[in-house]
């Protein structure tokens, strides 16, 4: 077995891993770094190409800045084309309900000195013709974002540091990293063992499991995400694009392909890097909406990466122990702020000082702040803690709507009684993500129509999800003449369409307001819990909707919150 002793060791061959090592091999450190797999093989090859500062955590701001500051010189820097285009990114937004959210995000934005705005829909068009304007309603404009090609410049970083004399192990599966008395830590793998006294874990999906089994059960969540391209086609736009109601985004190539992916992003605890037909058909379906002519294009290839994502949407970049630095959870936004984040974990190795541009990512930052439930397996079970929640869109811990605490949950692992929809609006950040999952598990389109469940804006520091929370008086039953209504096998009432009048005589009585009427369908809409796995809960990234057993305080409380701000949601 070989044996190998460097200054540093890295884990991880991504756009962290690669940008670390040439700094560090520029300042003359011995480095060796370890790659499962081949370079760029990770979520950092199979990225989506953004490089933006804008729709960021506001923490995460300063350092998005930063980066995207860098790049304009990397081609150069690097001596590879790394296809960087900076021509602005283009948040979009397909409806009416997304215009108020927005521009008080673009507000946010704006406070902390980004050059970004909100486009009405004619300006949208004018810089982007292509677009089919009477699907969007508007978008917010960043003008100094860009995109660039993934796969080059995790190249070029990793090409410029195997020149500066960086020592690379590919196709090498780090197995464990042990911390030693001597104060080095020992890197454990099939093959190979190597000491150094730090080794940097930027493994990207690996690192949840290395940090478990080194002692370190961290809020770490493997996200699966898809992509494709089409065939090459005449210049349609240089932006980069996102789109406010889900999580498609798109752009265009240097070689003319249209780059884009979208559909429902799945927790996952294995190594799931597969495509699916429904994720994809939606996708396209979607992406067809807002491109003029797209739907005639030919797809070339579709993938699929996983992407280690964390509640607050931060990555976390700190020391675990003695030896070992962690840099991961970088909620797809890791290929922009790679070339930073880099320059900053070679800049605290080679000093000892936590750079104070890295500060607001220490993994401290979760104690008090959430109660974890998480699991080796990757599961995202995890809730607020009362007294340190921060209220959703005040800003500042302990702000807000007063008379607002979460409701006293019953041990999870109960399994008496009736599981329930629970809805936590301290926890409701207003991203509207539950509504994407509710459309696209019933509709399968991206739409705002005929959706089970709707988030409600009675103020803009004060979010509220509404959804049937299946009430033990069954009122709606109760109501309804027509035999239109039954109680399902998950033992909540459910909607016989072809047997709605649409008379809305379960929506006058019901006193959460929880039910909605669809013209297009002339039925009812109600929650069905879909089929005990709700999609409103699986895609919430902040927890805020639970599906558990629920006691009856809390039950009582739930229904009051939403009964109280039901005139809110009629005159939205």
């Amino acid at each position: 077995m070989a044996d190998y002793q460097a200054d540093v060791i890295i884990v991880g061959g991504g756009i962290v891993g690669c940008a670390t090592a040439y700094h560090l091999t520029r300042a003359g450190a011995d480095v060796l770094l370890l790659e499962r797999d081949g370079i760029g093989s990770g979520a950092s090859g199979r990225a989506g190409g953004g490089v933006r500062q804008s729709a960021r955590v506001s923490e995460e701001i300063p350092l998005a800045k930063a980066s995207v500051a860098l790049f304009p010189g990397l081609s150069d820097e690097l001596g590879i084309d790394i296809e960087y285009i900076q021509a602005g990114n283009l948040r979009l937004a397909e409806s009416a309900d997304y215009r108020r959210p927005m521009q008080v995000d673009v507000a946010r934005q704006q406070s902390h000195g980004l050059d970004v705005s909100w486009l009405e829909v004619a300006d949208v068009v004018e810089i982007v013709p292509a677009l089919r304007w009477q699907n969007i309603v508007g978008a917010s404009f960043c003008a100094e974002d860009g995109h660039c090609n993934p796969f080059r410049l995790v190249t070029g970083f990793f090409n410029k540091a195997a020149q500066g004399g960086a020592r690379v192990l590919l196709n090498c599966e780090v197995q464990n990293i042990v911390q030693t008395d001597s104060g080095q830590a020992l890197v454990e793998t099939p093959s190979h063992t190597a000491r150094a006294p730090v080794v940097i874990l930027a493994a990207g999906f690996g690192s949840q499991a290395l940090c478990y089994q080194i002692g370190y059960d961290l809020p770490l969540a493997n996200v699966r995400y898809e992509s494709m391209i089409t065939e090459p086609l005449p210049p349609l736009f240089q932006q980069m694009f996102g789109v406010a109601s889900s999580d498609l985004f798109f752009r265009q190539t240097s070689n003319g392909g249209v780059h884009f992916g979208g559909g429902i992003l799945e927790e996952t605890g294995q190594e799931d890097i597969r495509t699916t037909s429904d994720n994809l058909q939606m996708a396209v379906a979607h992406i067809s909406q807002l491109v003029t002519d797209l739907e005639r294009a030919k797809l070339l290839r579709t993938w699929g990466g996983l992407d280690p994502s964390t509640p607050d949407g931060m990555p976390i970049i700190d020391y675990l122990n003695e030896s070992v630095l962690l840099a991961s959870g970088f909620c797809g936004h890791g290929l922009a702020t790679g070339p930073i984040v880099g320059h900053h974990l070679a800049q605290w190795v080679l000093e000892g000082t936590r750079p104070a541009a890295l500060a607001a990512f220490n993994r401290d930052r979760f104690d008090g702040w959430l109660q974890t439930k998480w699991t080796p397996s990757g599961s995202f079970a995890a809730v607020l803690a009362t007294e340190d929640t921060q209220i959703a869109g005040s800003g500042v811990p302990g702000e807000g709507i007063p008379f607002m605490t979460p409701p006293p949950y019953e041990d999870s692992d109960e399994t008496s009684g009736q599981r329930k929809l629970a809805i936590n609006p301290q926890m409701c950040t207003g991203c509207r993500m539950c509504e994407v999952a509710c459309s696209i598990k019933h509709e399968q389109a991206a739409t705002q129509v005929q959706l089970r469940i709707q988030v409600v804006y009675p103020s803009d520091d004060f979010f509220l999800p509404i959804v049937c929370i299946h009430c033990e008086e069954m009122h709606c039953l109760k109501a309804c003449t027509h035999e239109a209504m039954e109680i399902n096998e998950q033992g909540v009432v459910s909607v016989i369409r072809e047997n709605c009048t649409s008379c809305m005589e379960c929506i006058f009585v019901c006193p959460t307001g929880g039910i909605t009427h669809s013209p297009a369908k002339a039925a009812v809409v109600k929650c069905d819990l879909c089929d005990g796995d709700p999609a409103c809960v699986r895609y919430c990234p902040t927890q805020a909707i639970t599906f558990r057993h629920i006691d009856t305080p809390a039950y009582e409380k739930l229904a009051t919150l939403m009964t109280d701000y039901l005139p809110a949601r009629e005159a939205r």
